[in-house]
């Protein structure tokens, strides 16, 4: 091993020890466990602290895309931590449904109450999220939430960025060091467009077949309407130019209720201009 590795490994050993240490403050915690790599390593850690006296919490709702949960109890079940699962029903909150700007300040509000209560009737002190150093550069109403409800969060708190979460994911043996990010599926609706369930279903049908289908892993189909925009990263781009598998697409998702399919020819981007139909996209196979 090289200097510079070491002294990167060194600076990341580091960080867990402090996150480790802040945790360990606190009279047992509930981390909100989602599928991604950054909450898994806050429940990695808080196990390592605490022990008996971390649980893991996932919420479940219409937004949540498929196979997501599936993923977070096998982490848990990886870790050894306590795996509790939590129905949040934030689409039946008008100010949600409506789909404004400030979205996801809605929905961790309605995720952190669940979480506040279920951590009052086991008598655990605090309540912890996933946030990192990077987070902060990208407009993150649900922060404002976290805030209200007291969350903490240990790998803001030992200045983790992205890259050193998924370093020391990898490190202690965590499955998802390397998973793309997983936002909600109402993500996939432009803002001012009312989240239904129906949109929800669809979008999270259409991404589950492409998937499948190509072994895409970083995917995202924007809900238009009647029109489904696929994205994915521009180094993926390659898998979709096949008329066969096009046809597949574009006859699984009309099957679905979208009239049209494209592919936006810029690729998955973060982060995001505001999100609207208009744009460069290639046509995959348009039904007339």
């Amino acid at each position: 091993m090289n200097a510079l590795q070491t002294s990167v490994d060194s600076a990341i050993d580091l960080k867990v020890e402090k996150a480790v240490n802040f945790i360990a403050q606190f009279n047992g915690v509930v981390v909100a466990l989602s599928a991604g790599v950054d909450s898994s390593l806050v429940a990695k850690l808080a196990q390592k602290a605490l022990g008996d006296r971390a649980i893991a919490a996932t919420a479940v709702s219409e937004s949540l895309p498929p196979g997501e949960l599936d993923i977070a109890k096998k982490t848990a079940a990886g870790i050894g931590i306590k795996h509790v699962i939590v129905r949040t029903n934030e689409l039946q909150n008008p100010s949600y449904a409506a789909n404004p700007a400030d979205r996801c300040y809605y929905c961790k509000d309605t995720l952190y109450r669940e979480l506040r209560g279920l951590a009052e009737d086991l008598r655990l002190e605090a309540i912890m999220d996933g946030t990192q150093v990077d987070d902060l550069d990208e407009d993150r109403p649900g922060r404002r939430a976290a805030r209200e409800a007291g969350v903490k969060s240990p790998l803001l708190e030992a200045g983790f960025s992205k890259a050193e979460v998924r370093e020391a994911a990898k490190v202690l043996g965590l499955s998802v060091w390397d998973k793309p990010a997983m936002p909600c599926l109402s993500s996939r609706i432009p803002h001012g467009q009312e989240v239904t369930l129906d949109k929800l279903s669809a979008v999270g049908e259409a991404e589950q077949f492409i998937k499948q289908l190509t072994g895409v892993r970083d995917l995202r189909v924007r809900h238009h309407g009647t029109l489904a925009r696929i994205e994915v990263r521009p180094e993926d781009r390659h898998l979709f130019y096949d008329e066969g598998l096009m046809d597949k697409i574009d006859s699984e998702l009309r099957s679905i209720g979208f009239a049209n399919v494209t592919l936006d020819l810029r690729g998955y981007r973060k982060p995001r201009a505001p999100d609207t139909a208009e744009g460069v996209v290639l046509p995959v196979l348009n039904m007339t």
